[in-house]
């Protein structure tokens, strides 16, 4: 297991702010981890994602399940690069103009920045109401951060990638209409640069001053700040939503 960086601890969530109205970080004492059923024999086990713990956690009772909960690395760029290639190359084909397709790429690219922060923020660390919610957010992020160190886990499964990205497309496709191709080659571009880099500063095995820092701001989202912090690839958006310090 890598180390938490000099000058983190683990969190430390008061009783105080227990019996108060739940947040994400709360959630685990309001709704204690425990074994259940979710359907027939399938069952999923859940643990306190409020204090990281060294460990590689199974979720589900079902291997086939499991093993979809798990990626390599290199899956990414397999799956996300023809992809985008595919969905520049079908904006070219509509009729948009070579400096048109780069320009709405590099878009593309800026906007997931923004969607990074959005959707780490808001919908990773979603606010459970309940037993069911609780286990929803220990699925999406929270065995995460349980289990920081548990690189199986490192990256986002495609499984569970692809069907928000189909989602996504098609939601912007009726703002951007015919440009949404190369709009999107740049998200999905973006999207696998973002879950490499979450890769390698977890990974740890940095040398650069830039990698150094990403490594320790990350770092501090686990283990000091987990409601700050949400930039993984860059601060740039928890500067401008206050969420840095």
């Amino acid at each position: 297991m890598q180390t938490p960086p000099a000058g983190s601890s683990v969190p430390n969530v008061p009783p105080s702010a227990v019996s108060a109205r739940p947040t994400w970080l709360t959630a685990p004492r309001l709704w204690p981890p425990r074994r259940q059923k979710i359907i027939g024999p399938i069952a999923v086990t859940t643990h306190d994602w409020s204090r990281p713990q060294p460990g590689e956690p199974e979720i589900f009772n079902q291997p086939l399940l499991e093993w979809f909960t798990t990626v390599r690395p290199s899956t990414l760029p397999a799956v996300y690069t023809p992809l985008a290639a595919w969905m520049f190359w079908l904006g070219l084909r509509g009729g948009i103009s070579i400096g048109a397709s780069i320009a709405w790429l590099v878009s593309g690219l800026l906007l997931w920045t923004l969607m990074e922060y959005i959707i780490h923020r808001f919908s990773f660390h979603f606010t459970p109401r309940g037993r069911v919610t609780a286990t929803m957010a220990y699925l999406i992020h929270g065995v995460h951060h349980a289990y920081p160190e548990d690189h199986r886990r490192w990256v986002t499964p495609p499984v569970l990638s692809l069907p928000i990205a189909l989602s996504l497309y098609f939601v912007f496709s009726f703002v951007f209409g015919r440009y949404i191709n190369p709009l999107g080659a740049g998200v999905a571009i973006g999207y696998t640069l973002y879950d490499l880099t979450h890769y390698v500063v977890h990974r740890g095995q940095v040398k650069s001053p830039v990698w150094k820092y990403l490594r320790s701001y990350h770092m501090q989202h686990h283990y000091s700040k987990p409601e700050r912090h949400y930039g993984v690839s860059s601060p740039f958006w928890d500067i401008v939503f206050r969420t840095y310090r």
